[in-house]
């Protein structure tokens, strides 16, 4: 798979399916982790297992997009940025468990790095409200080129941040 710098987002022109593919190489992740019912956590260096109910198991293929769109990491900073762009957006789509995840994501973020976190919050373009999760939906974004998804969320073609961090288990 190709790798990309980290300073800058994934290139406009990929599919959105190499565009997943590409981040989830980069982050040491993989498919089989979207349908597992456990899945592994590194918080600030803590490692857990982290429950993914169904609804998460949908949220989270559209939160991995959300990344791949904007170019936000995976690292802590990243994760609240990325959350914060998903308030934004409506969150109201999601069930409440997802729905407090991104919350404790913002919140940990003002603690950790209020800059950044109200950074994104002012940098997030007017667009595109989050649609109504579906598998079918999800899929129908795969081929489509990642500048043109980006475009349909009103974000820039490019994506919004230039670099990102990747979480503490991502490959070196």
């Amino acid at each position: 798979m190709t790798a990309f710098s980290l300073n800058q987002p994934i290139p406009p022109d990929l599919s959105v399916r190499a565009a997943r593919q590409a981040y989830l190489a980069e982050n040491g992740f993989d498919m089989e982790l979207y349908d597992a019912d456990w899945v592994p956590v590194n918080l600030w260096g803590i490692r857990f297992s982290f429950p993914n109910p169904k609804n998460r198991k949908l949220a989270v293929r559209y939160h991995d997009l959300h990344h791949i769109m904007t170019g936000y990491g995976t690292d802590e900073v990243g994760e609240a940025q990325i959350s914060v762009w998903e308030l934004r957006h409506g969150i109201g789509v999601f069930g409440l468990f997802v729905q407090l995840i991104i919350l404790t994501q913002i919140i940990l973020g003002l603690v950790h790095s209020p800059r950044f976190v109200l950074r994104a919050w002012k940098k997030v373009p007017k667009g595109k409200r989050l649609p109504q999760p579906s598998f079918t939906h999800y899929e129908s974004y795969l081929d489509m080129s990642l500048g043109d998804l980006r475009q349909s969320y009103g974000l820039p073609r490019a994506g919004l941040d230039g670099e990102r961090g990747l979480h503490g288990d991502a490959p070196k």
